[in-house]
């Protein structure tokens, strides 16, 4: 299934918005949805993306690290590139960040955290740290619709089979 196309025609069923709409695609093997907060006929912006196993998953450590590899050698073409930061064995997650961050010269830095877990789930996300307030806070990831489309195949080709 051709996830990103999906995604193509459903941005084009719903035109140009500015409120938080729910995009959802199912396929056989893995389920992909995403927070869109805005549209227009180019690009969006992105609260969050996430993809699902179907079947039940049981990935160990050396499955995560496998999935976070593909993820970090496919996925280039973002602001930043992803890398695994950090492998939680006892919590079944592999954490990937922006490396390096993008920094502001209002002393904020922005970032993508990407979450896989051993039951086959990914969390996308865009971050910004707030030096002042020392605080982390949810930020927007504005894409092209050229971008999503290929972020989301990419996603899908990286998953891991349940079996």
């Amino acid at each position: 299934m051709d996830f990103g196309q999906k995604a193509t025609s459903i941005l084009e069923g719903w035109g140009a918005f500015d409120e938080e709409r729910r995009l959802e695609i199912e396929g056989e093997r893995i389920s992909i949805d995403g927070d869109v907060a805005a549209a227009d006929r180019l690009s969006c912006s992105l609260s969050g993306l996430r993809l699902r196993l179907r079947e039940p998953a049981a990935l160990d450590p050396e499955d995560l690290k496998q999935w976070g590899d593909r993820i970090a050698g496919r996925i280039r073409y973002l602001l930043e590139a992803l890398e695994t930061v950090e492998l939680d064995v006892p919590q079944g997650k592999l954490l990937l960040r922006s490396t390096p961050p993008e920094k502001r010269p209002d002393g904020s830095v922005l970032y993508y955290e990407l979450q896989l877990s051993s039951a086959g789930e990914l969390e996308l996300s865009r971050r910004r740290y707030d030096g002042a307030a020392r605080a982390v806070a949810p930020d927007r990831m504005h894409v092209t619709r050229e971008v999503l489309q290929k972020l989301l195949n990419d996603l899908a080709a990286t998953a891991p089979s349940s079996s």
